[in-house]
C-alpha cells in the first residue's frame, strides 16, 4: 500500500502539559492515560472521544506531551481540565502550551520548565495573613498549608494562596524573585 503524501494526511497538535499532584509524587503512566480517556468519554462520549484521536508521545511522570486531532485542540484541552484525581490521589493536569511539532512543543514548553528549583517547598512562610508551610509554587505566587487551621475550615479549601507582595520574610520574597529571573 502506498503511502499517503504530507498534504493529503490527517494534520496532528501536540499539547505539552504537566502534572501536579497533591502529594507531589510522580504518576503511573497508564493511570493517566485511563483518567484522561475516561474524563474524555465522561465529557464528550464515544463520538467525541474517537474524534480527539489522543495518543501520549512522552511523559516523564510530571511532565508530557500528548497528540490530538487538529480540529480537537479545544475539546481535549477541556477534558484534560476535568481530570481531578489519578489512581484516586487528587491531580490537576495543566496544558502549558499547543504545538505542530513535538520539537516545537519540546523546546518552547518542556525544556523552559528544566530550571532548577529552588528550596522554597516546605519553607516556613509567614505574612500579615498567615503563616504555614509551602507546598506549591509557581512564578510569584505560593500556596501554603496555614498553621491556622480555622482558616481553611472558613475558605472551605486545602491550601491558601500568597504573592510575593503578601509574604513578610525578605528572603522567601528574594528567593521568589531569583525564580522569575531565572524563567524569563
Amino acid at each position: 500500500m502506498k503511502i499517503l503524501p504530507s498534504s493529503l494526511r490527517e494534520k496532528k497538535r501536540y499539547l505539552a502539559f504537566s502534572v501536579a499532584t497533591e502529594g507531589g509524587e510522580a504518576v503511573d503512566r497508564k493511570a493517566l492515560l485511563d483518567e484522561i480517556y475516561y474524563a474524555t468519554q465522561s465529557l464528550l462520549g464515544d463520538a467525541g472521544s474517537s474524534e480527539i484521536g489522543y495518543r501520549l508521545m512522552d511523559f516523564d511522570g510530571r511532565r508530557g506531551i500528548l497528540r490530538v486531532s487538529l480540529g480537537m485542540v479545544e475539546p481535549a484541552r477541556a477534558a484534560l481540565a476535568t481530570v481531578y484525581a489519578i489512581k484516586g490521589q487528587r491531580a490537576v493536569i495543566t496544558v502549558t502550551g499547543v504545538s505542530g511539532t513535538i520539537r516545537a512543543a519540546t523546546e518552547k514548553y518542556i525544556a523552559s520548565e528544566d530550571i532548577p528549583s529552588t528550596n522554597i517547598l516546605s519553607m516556613q512562610i509567614s505574612s500579615g495573613i498567615a503563616s504555614g508551610i509551602a507546598v506549591r509554587e509557581k512564578g510569584d505566587e505560593i500556596d501554603i498549608v496555614p498553621d491556622d487551621k480555622e482558616a481553611l475550615r472558613r475558605g472551605n479549601t486545602r491550601f491558601l494562596g500568597l504573592a510575593s507582595s503578601d509574604i513578610d520574610d525578605v528572603n522567601v520574597v528574594n528567593v521568589v524573585n531569583v525564580i522569575n529571573r531565572q524563567q524569563e
